[in-house]
């Protein structure tokens, strides 16, 4: 889906997020899970915390990527330009994701733009020094290989299952996934997602008219609740429950 482009042209300077433990949160990332303590320890002193107010070009296209983020709060978009100036959002990574380690590991110029959204918070890490952790600790490739893959499995399920389901089970799988992907699933069973509305009808392929409409019907039968620039999952038990129940096909 296209649209004018409104983006700042040039990066804005980033903002402090005080509070925020560096160490503790790289601790919890998956991929770093097999990382002795010195070495998150010198990716936390090596980290910078940069928090956006509004949106930001963080990465242009055409340039190597000198920084690999760990979103910490919000979203990262990753832009496509056309020579026309509307734009396409290829995809957005929310907190717990990275941005990016194709870009991490490879010495060519980045292909597409990277933006953050309002509000949004990273954590950014020096791209050599993550390369040299690597060299030295083979195991993070095996975290990457995991992480990359996983994403993939994702987006095979999504491509698959939004042929078989019908509308309503379509968009309850899609915020399913994104909760998912963002792991914000908590021990109570119930998850938040951080997408607005717009970003959803994107995703989904649709109107966002269209969109609004089985946002609505997914809230009448209790699965989900709306707010701004959310969305609530209950019971994610109950969710998967109804995305795998017998319906009529659309």
């Amino acid at each position: 889906m296209t649209n004018p482009d409104p983006r700042p042209a040039q990066p804005h300077r980033p903002s402090s997020a005080p509070g925020l433990d560096v160490e503790a949160f790289l601790r919890r990332a998956p991929v770093l899970a097999d990382l002795p303590d010195e070495a998150v320890r010198e990716l936390a002193v090596a980290a910078r915390v940069e928090h956006f107010d509004g949106a930001a070009l963080l990465n242009a296209a055409g340039q190597p990527l000198t920084r690999l983020r760990l979103v910490v709060q919000g979203t990262l978009e990753i832009i496509a330009r056309r020579a026309n100036g509307t734009e396409v959002v290829l995809g957005d990574i929310g907190p717990g994701g990275w941005a990016a380690w194709v870009g991490c590991f490879s010495r060519h110029q980045t292909e597409n733009d990277f933006y953050s959204t309002p509000g949004a918070t990273y954590i950014a890490l020096p791209t050599d020094l993550v390369r040299a952790i690597a060299k030295r600790h083979p195991a993070l490739y095996l975290g990457v290989i995991g992480d990359m893959g996983m994403r993939v499995r994702q987006l095979m399920e999504w491509t698959g299952d939004s042929v078989l389901l019908g509308p309503e089970q379509r968009m309850a799988k899609l915020i399913h996934l994104l909760a998912r992907t963002q792991g914000s699933q908590g021990d109570t069973g119930s998850a938040t997602v951080q997408v607005t509305q717009a970003r959803l009808a994107q995703l989904a392929r649709c109107s966002r008219q269209s969109a609004n409409g089985l946002v609505g019907a997914l809230e009448r039968r209790g699965l989900i609740s709306a707010g701004y620039g959310r969305f609530d999952i209950p019971d994610v038990a109950r969710l998967v429950a109804f995305i795998e129940s017998e319906l009529d096909p659309p």
